[in-house]
């Protein structure tokens, strides 16, 4: 099940990783997409299936490690109520500024940024939102000020960058903006750099902040419960998916990310690493989900 409507990036990446296990488990998986409530309708619905391994949910790191921060009445348990299976995708945004700009590098942008607090702007997708967190991790982490301006829609939001209404942004779809000339890419959010993009620096190394790492991850869990004999089955079956270089290729082409495949194991570390450094990063700002 894939908490996000048709068309989107989870959306696709479900549609990509289905066909692939259909053909390695011989028996079909059908996508079925249940969006709302910032991914909880469909993992509440996951978490409430039976434990047979064929109800599995694409998770990302809004379900499982942001949204606890967030909705304190949340009807389902991440940790609880889910078995990982595997990290299937991870996708940075990237950072762009406005190319107008006298902004080539991240740490131009620190700088400007501390010449004048609150002087500069940063777009996200909405409040609370992914992106709004990778910029606000960079504030805390860069020990910055930038006034946080959250958008409905991210199309308006990278006209406003293009055209200067705001200064900054932190976006998985800046790419084909800044081929115009009037955005300027200066890095990747991930911890480490893009496959597909090995020039463009992460944002950790081009602005002397080690440990910056604000990646989304798409993920597979089953149901809490789910037999280990199953669990591991399905998790050989989406690693050697995402292994074969045309599957790599089209996740990298169709997100901007790279195909991963862990351990059950390391999938959960990663959902409760990245549940304590959102929770603080949230509580620090002061976040609050949107009504």
């Amino acid at each position: 099940m894939c908490a996000h409507a048709a068309g989107g990036a989870a959306d696709q990446l479900s549609r990509i990783v289905s066909q692939q296990l259909s053909n390695t488990l011989g028996q079909p998986v059908v996508v079925e997409n249940r969006p709302g409530a910032s991914t909880m309708i469909a993992a509440e619905q996951v978490a409430r299936s039976p434990a047979d391994g064929y109800t599995l949910l694409m998770a990302t790191v809004t379900t499982l490690s942001i949204n606890p921060a967030l909705y304190p009445k949340m009807r389902y348990d991440p940790i609880k109520d889910f078995a990982p299976i595997s990290i299937v995708a991870s996708t940075p945004f990237f950072l762009g500024v406005n190319a107008a700009l006298p902004i080539t590098s991240v740490r131009e942008l620190v700088a400007a940024a501390k010449a004048s607090p609150g002087g500069l702007n940063y777009g996200s997708s909405g409040q609370g939102t992914s992106s709004h967190l990778a910029g606000e991790l960079f504030t805390s982490m860069s020990n910055t000020q930038m006034v946080h301006v959250p958008y409905k829609a991210t199309a308006t939001r990278n006209t406003d960058l293009s055209a200067g209404s705001i200064q900054v942004v932190f976006g998985n779809d800046l790419l084909e903006f800044a081929k115009t000339g009037k955005v300027r890419i200066l890095g990747v959010t991930s911890a480490q750099r893009l496959s597909g993009y090995p020039d463009i620096p992460t944002v950790a190394e081009a602005g002397g902040m080690p440990g910056y790492d604000a990646s989304v991850w798409y993920g597979l869990v089953a149901p809490a419960g789910t037999p280990p004999a199953i669990v591991a089955k399905i998790n050989d079956a989406l690693r050697t998916a995402v292994a074969d270089p045309a599957v790599r290729q089209q996740i990298m082409s169709t997100l901007g990310g790279d195909a991963v495949g862990s351990t059950p194991e390391a999938f959960a570390s990663v959902i409760k690493s990245d549940r304590d450094k959102w929770t603080q990063v949230i509580s620090r700002a002061h976040i609050k989900a949107e009504e």
